[in-house]
Parts: structure tokens; C-alpha cells; sequence
């Protein structure tokens, strides 16, 4: 039997986060404005953040554009954001303090981090001045 693979997003609306997106398949579509309660109601946005596909220690849900604490050597005290390599071709995390340093969540298939080493902060996309020193921009 078949799995069926599903992936996660966050809508937004400019910088406000509005809701999210379930697509289960190639055809099934469902949105929740909290995550919790599901339909098949759309909800009006202009951006969407794909989920990198890990939680962390609180059990949420991360995506792209995430500021995270994250556990390099047993010391989470480094900060970083999911962002898409395109060298890559995958999410990484690019290191706030050293923005060359592209940390893959994968490697040889084996997940280099769990949700104890991973802990929410902040949305990268409500940080302007900080995305101007990565050199991103999320049009």
C-alpha cells in the first residue's frame, strides 16, 4: 500500500502570519488558521513559508524563515534561520553570527538534529534589517 505524503505550510499575509495549508497527496487540500481545526475553506494570503519538516523542544512546527536557537555539541547556543540552499538544493541553517555557515538537517539521510536541539525565537521575515545582512528577501 502506497503512503501518502503530506506537506505543511504557513500562510501569511505580508509579515503576519494567517494561517496554514495541509496537502495531503496531489490532491487534498485542507487550512486551519490555529493548526488544530482543519477544513477545506481557504484563507486569503500572498505568501507562503514551506515547514522544513522538524519540531522543535516545545513540539511546534518549523518552516522556512524561522529564527531558531539551535544545539551544536551539546550547547544550544547558537542562532540560526531555515533558509533554502540553493547550492545545496535543500533547507539548511545558515548561522546568524557566521551567515556562510549552511548547516544541512540531513546528511546521507541521517537527521543531524532532534527537537531537544532545536528551540523557536523569532520569524526571520518580521526582521528586515537583519534579512538586509543575510541578503535575502523573501518576494
Amino acid at each position: 500500500m502506497p503512503t501518502t505524503l503530506e506537506i505543511r505550510y504557513r500562510l501569511r499575509h505580508e509579515d503576519e502570519v494567517v494561517g496554514y495549508a495541509r496537502k495531503i497527496g496531489s490532491r487534498s487540500h485542507f487550512f486551519s488558521r490555529d493548526q488544530f481545526w482543519w477544513s477545506g475553506i481557504k484563507i486569503k494570503h500572498n505568501k507562503v513559508d514551506e515547514s522544513v519538516g522538524l519540531f522543535d523542544l516545545d513540539k511546534r512546527l518549523l518552516y522556512e524563515w524561522d529564527i531558531v536557537e539551535y544545539c551544536l555539541e551539546d550547547r544550544r547556543d547558537r542562532m540560526g534561520t531555515f533558509l533554502w540552499s540553493s547550492n545545496r538544493k535543500e533547507f539548511c541553517i545558515v548561522d546568524l553570527d557566521e551567515p556562510g555557515l549552511e548547516i544541512p538537517l540531513e546528511v546521507d539521510g541521517l537527521q543531524l538534529f532532534q527537537p531537544k536541539d532545536l528551540r523557536f525565537r523569532a520569524y526571520l521575515f518580521q526582521n528586515p534589517d537583519l534579512m538586509v545582512e543575510l541578503g535575502v528577501d523573501d518576494e
